[in-house]
Parts: C-alpha cells; structure tokens; sequence
C-alpha cells in the first residue's frame, strides 16, 4: 500500500528514476512530471487521497517558474527539496525564505537525494499526527 509520494518536477528525467529507485521496496511512490500543471494535478491527487508528499524540483531550465511553485506548495504545507546546480548556493537564503525545505548541492549523489526525501516524509508524518489531522 502506498502512504506517500514524491513528486518530481524536471524537465528531462534524470531524478524521478533515481528515487524510483531509492524507494522501490518501500511504500512510497515516485511519480515525474514535466511541467507545473502536471505537478499540480499530482499534488492535488496526493492531497485529495490524504498521502504525504514532497516535492523534489529541478530548477535547471526553468528557474522562472520555480519560485512561484516553491509559493504555492508552502501554501499547501508540503515540503521541498531543491536540486541545485552550480551557482544555486547564492540564492540559498531567498529560497529558504520562500519555503524550500532542502537544497541539495552538487556534486549530488542519488542517495543523498533519496535520504532528502526520507526526512522530509518523516517530518511531515510527525506534523502530521502532531495535528491530528489523520
């Protein structure tokens, strides 16, 4: 039975199959989209079937978009890693200001990713059962 999810944003898929792999034996499910609408259709389908969820993005080629959504799903309470690229570390401050969790700075290994992810699930499980929401 799957109890969270983590929903990657990026444009070509480079860390959606990572976690699939870092999360193959356990009930967590990864699921990629490619563009924002998808993220927020994914985000609301997580919501809506009470699931815990986190948000990986990665910034790389559209950081535009990026801190509208980092917006939005601080509105949601949802936690959000950030992969960095060189140079992100720069405007570490502001993203964290805006609701980014974690920021994950290169060189990156897939596991450092993956344990990212399990913290940040794990935090919103004790958010969670803290408010008695479930």
């Amino acid at each position: 039975m799957v109890l969270a999810e983590v929903i990657v944003l990026e444009k070509q898929a480079r860390w959606a199959p990572e976690l699939q792999r870092q999360f193959l034996d356990q009930t967590v499910a990864v699921r990629a989209c490619r563009d924002v609408t998808s993220l927020r259709e994914r985000v609301a389908a997580a919501q809506s079937s009470e699931k815990d969820c986190v948000v990986v993005l990665d910034p790389m080629g559209w950081p535009g978009e990026c801190l509208p959504v980092i917006s939005w799903l601080r509105s949601l309470k949802i936690h959000v890693a950030v992969v960095g690229y060189p140079g992100i570390e720069l405007l570490e401050p502001s993203l964290r200001e805006l609701g980014v969790t974690n920021l994950v700075l290169p060189p990156i290994a897939g596991h450092e990713i993956g344990d990212a992810c399990r913290r940040l699930l794990s935090q919103h499980s004790v958010q969670s059962r803290g408010k008695g929401s479930r």
